[in-house]
């Protein structure tokens, strides 16, 4: 395969770029034609790998964490079409988080290059994303692992990787102690495939085609990017020192049974605040988007991924 990497170099707070002499060499190794794009910025990814396609290329490898994956993933769309409906997307993980890999059960790192040579190529589900701006201007995106809206979305905005060496995980859970002090429950109304849902005050609705987010955290422990259909998590109005005694339920994937957590599964889901005087903002692949009202929509099998 014509094969290009997309690579940022600042993924894993610097990562990238202290393993990119091993990463290359057995990217090299592993195919007989390949280029090298290194990212600048935010979206450069995205840019980056449509003009790549535009190019010929039959191969991204997006080399990063799950940001550098989220625009790799949308790089491969414009005008909500497949550019290169064959090419195929591998991700080397090499980020902090790294949530979608563990829903593929793919290595990280310079081990991930492996993938490569795996004669495993199949297609997955991605969420195509419509939102509102800061500015109230709608937007489109798309995911390849979780979008959600509620105190995620307040994480996200407010996440910093940190200087000290803090594991990642536990960073998210600081991030959303601080931010349930702040955030209030939202009266909401949620719409799926048509059929409206009980009206809510919710902290948290999370649409997953992977099963983790927040680094390891199994949101969604059934979910599939597999299966056509998306799951849904709804948190409730839960009262904080709920929250608190049960927080590591969250942990072991069995918080779907508690009281104040719902579960759904579909394929479009509309999110809209009954209550307009504070934004509610809207994250996907860990990446901040902007804010209610939101619509996910599952896209089937569009993208093959290499594992």
């Amino acid at each position: 395969m014509k094969t290009c990497a997309v690579v940022n170099p600042v993924a894993g707070g610097g990562r990238v770029r202290r393993i990119w002499p091993r990463l290359l060499s057995r990217l090299l190794a592993a195919t007989d034609s390949l280029s090298v794009r290194w990212t600048s910025g935010s979206g450069t990814a995205t840019t980056l790998t449509r003009d790549a396609l535009k190019g010929g290329v039959d191969r991204i490898v997006a080399v990063g964490g799950d940001g550098t994956l989220h625009e790799v993933v949308n790089g491969f769309f414009e005008n909500q079409s497949p550019i290169a409906p064959s090419a195929v997307l591998v991700f080397v993980a090499c980020g902090s988080g790294s949530d979608f890999r563990r829903t593929l059960g793919a290595p990280t790192g310079v081990e991930a290059v492996q993938q490569l040579q795996s004669d495993r190529i199949q297609p997955v589900d991605v969420l195509r994303i419509q939102y509102a701006t800061e500015h109230g201007r709608r937007a489109q995106r798309y995911a390849i692992n979780i979008a959600s809206t509620g105190l995620s979305g307040t994480v996200v905005r407010r996440f910093s990787p940190g200087i000290l060496p803090v594991p990642t995980r536990l960073r998210y859970l600081q991030a959303a102690l601080r931010a349930l002090t702040t955030d209030r429950p939202v009266r909401v109304r949620l719409t799926l495939d048509g059929e409206p849902l009980p009206l809510h005050r919710v902290r948290l609705v999370a649409v997953a085609n992977g099963h983790t987010f927040a680094a390891g955290l199994p949101i969604a422990p059934t979910a599939t990017p597999h299966d056509g259909v998306f799951d849904v998590t709804v948190l409730h109005d839960v009262p904080i020192p709920t929250l608190l005694r049960h927080v590591h339920r969250f942990y072991l994937g069995t918080h779907p049974s508690l009281d104040g957590v719902s579960t759904y599964r579909g394929r479009r889901l509309i999110v809209e605040p009954l209550d307009g005087r504070r934004p509610v903002w809207v994250e996907a692949d860990g990446e901040a988007l902007g804010k209610l009202p939101l619509s996910v929509e599952v896209v089937p099998q569009a993208l093959r991924v290499q594992y």
